[in-house]
């Protein structure tokens, strides 16, 4: 399941125009930036993928042979709406 990214919240009590000019101030110096930039591309390059398991759940739909149980569908597509994990 992807993960969800953090949204940080805006206080009510401010105003529009400090809100705003918040968001125009740099958050981070260039050498921030640079390490910043450095981590989320080492990030992408180590994404764990189980190639045998990729090519045996292929194979099973190629064959028909691939188990669907829509009761587990409806539960993950509702678990998904309503941003619920089951347990496991």
């Amino acid at each position: 399941m992807p993960e969800r990214l953090a949204v940080p919240a805006v206080a009510a009590t401010g105003s529009v125009a400090s809100t705003a000019s918040a968001a125009t101030k740099p958050a981070t110096t260039a050498t921030q930036q640079l390490e910043l930039s450095a981590i989320a591309s080492e990030t992408g390059k180590g994404v764990p993928v189980d190639s045998q398991h990729v090519e045996d759940v292929r194979r099973a739909v190629r064959n028909g042979t691939y188990p669907i149980t829509p009761d587990t569908i409806a539960d993950r597509m509702l678990a998904l709406k309503l941003n619920w994990s089951p347990s496991k």
